[in-house]
């Protein structure tokens, strides 16, 4: 296979592809993808009418995504993924490092029939955009009382389009915000996260206009307090990547988040609010918003790899 780099110009040819995928699992999209660059060396090529991308970590290679779209009742698609993992078993040095990642739970039972074992990796929280929107009822109490008291406070204060001259202001709160969180969570794994995280936040905020990504601000006393960037799924689903506010300014998260969703409301019926990345606290706060789908994605592994 002659691989080749995944650009922004490829972008486009990316969003040929997808487009024709109907998927609630948000990794499906260019931007979630790129935004890894600085981890991954991500490359694609076209086999047939599928496209395949493969993410090198180190010198070996896995995929993030299934080729898409996917045809899996098609022998000729299923043919596809299994000289595309061939590949990665030819070309990997740690054969256990080979595996697809992100396959919807529809899937699996085609893949084991087909000689592939999965193991779970994430649950992706759905919304309906109008439970986000009203806050209605009792079990929104808390959130709806944050929000209020937030508007009580900066009654003027409102949520702004991101301006390409809000991303060293955007930056700069990423790294406020990080310091923040290291100084009260001592672990190393979480603090790796964060590290990682502000590189994929660099890169999404640098080029959110030639991602897709839509962005909105909010500023208090002229100063960027909170921000916020997602990107179209499907016609019915819009997918919030990023949301970092001020934490020492009571209700501002739950102000940007509402007032996102808002504005996504009249355009969307699902919101996708990506994983928990194995965080307790995080898992809490997107339970809390009772989302209406918890999407679970799987990696999935060819039968003849021992994993530890």
């Amino acid at each position: 296979m002659q691989l080749r780099p995944l650009t922004l110009e490829d972008k486009p040819v990316f969003e040929t592809y997808a487009s024709q995928m109907c998927t609630y699992l948000s990794s499906y999209a260019f931007a979630p993808l790129y935004v890894w660059r600085n981890h991954f060396q991500f490359y694609w090529i076209p086999l047939d009418d599928h496209l395949c991308i493969f993410a090198k970590q180190g010198d070996d290679y896995f995929m993030p995504i299934l080729p898409i779209p996917c045809a899996i009742d098609n022998r000729a698609y299923r043919k596809i993924v299994r000289n595309a993992y061939q590949f990665m078993l030819k070309c990997n040095q740690n054969s256990q490092i080979a595996r697809i990642e992100n396959v919807p739970e529809e899937l699996l039972s085609v893949f084991k029939n087909a000689g592939f074992h999965a193991i779970q990796k994430e649950t992706e929280y759905v919304y309906i955009s109008e439970d986000l929107s009203e806050l209605r009822g009792n079990r929104y109490k808390q959130q709806r009382n944050a929000y209020n008291a937030f508007g009580t406070r900066y009654p003027l204060v409102k949520c702004e389009p991101y301006l390409s001259t809000d991303q060293d202001a955007c930056l700069n709160l990423y790294e406020t915000w990080q310091k923040s969180r290291t100084k009260k969570y001592d672990d190393l794994i979480y603090q790796a996260m964060l590290d990682d995280s502000q590189s994929a936040h660099q890169i999404g905020i640098t080029h959110a206009k030639e991602l897709g990504l839509v962005g909105r601000v909010v500023r208090i006393d002229d100063d960027l307090r909170a921000y916020t960037f997602g990107y179209e799924l499907n016609s019915g689903t819009f997918c919030v990547l990023f949301e970092i506010s001020d934490l020492n300014i009571k209700g501002l998260s739950q102000f940007i988040y509402r007032e996102f969703c808002k504005e996504l409301m009249g355009t969307y019926k699902w919101i996708n609010a990506m994983d928990d990345s194995g965080l307790e606290n995080l898992k809490r706060v997107k339970c809390s918003y009772h989302p209406a789908k918890l999407i679970p994605s799987y990696n999935i592994y060819d039968n003849s790899i021992d994993l530890p």
